[in-house]
């Protein structure tokens, strides 16, 4: 093969390789975005200084004797925490797992009820008529809202006369409102309901305690 034929055969591979990089970016970067129903699009999309829109999801719970997945309500993303051998027997490692992931909350099921439970947030059970009328600036100036360093994990307890409304704030810095719905259809998880204000707003609120 001569010169010239070695040129255009390199050109060819070179199209190939080209339009096949451009495929794959495009590919990888439609994964990347999520659908219009994700809570990742939706939960964070308020204006500044208002509520987003109200995101509902179920929390699946402990099943075969696996940890159940924690969410991270910023992002809709749930982790399942790693096994107890993972952390090497050290409580204070599977303690900092969750802050280190940034993750929130998870529940169990179990046949008479569920619990679910909170990870370095500060939760304020209210009134059941405050997931209407509860304003962005009542929980931006509300003292039991303010940051701390580390707040324990809460038990919050699905049945009657329990709470069932919240107001939060989470390790990073959001606030907002939880409801705990129920149970649900297959009874094997916990369905919730919440509405976070735009973070930056939140971030703004936190440097001014």
């Amino acid at each position: 093969m001569n010169a010239k034929k070695y040129l255009v055969v390199a050109m060819v591979l070179n199209t190939v390789l080209l339009a096949f990089a451009v495929s794959w970016s495009h590919r990888v970067t439609s994964e990347k975005q999520p659908s219009a129903n994700d809570p990742t699009r939706t939960a964070l999309t308020g204006l500044s200084g208002k509520f987003g829109p109200m995101v509902e999801t179920v929390l699946p719970a402990l099943k075969d004797g696996m940890p159940p997945a924690i969410l991270d309500l910023e992002t809709g993303r749930a982790l399942a925490e790693p096994p107890f051998e993972y952390f090497s027997s050290r409580v204070d490692a599977i303690m900092a797992w969750p802050r280190a992931n940034g993750v929130d909350i998870s529940c169990s099921v179990w046949s008479s009820g569920a619990t679910c439970v909170t990870y370095n947030m500060i939760v304020v059970p209210v009134e059941r008529k405050s997931w209407e009328e509860t304003t962005e600036e009542q929980l931006l100036d509300n003292p039991a809202l303010a940051p701390v360093s580390h707040s324990p994990r809460r038990l919050l307890v699905l049945g009657h006369n329990q709470p069932d409304i919240y107001i939060f704030r989470t390790g990073e810095g959001t606030l907002g409102m939880l409801r705990i719905v129920g149970l649900d259809q297959n009874g094997r998880g916990v369905t919730i309901r919440y509405k976070l204000i735009n973070p930056a707003t939140s971030v703004a609120a936190r440097s001014s305690f």
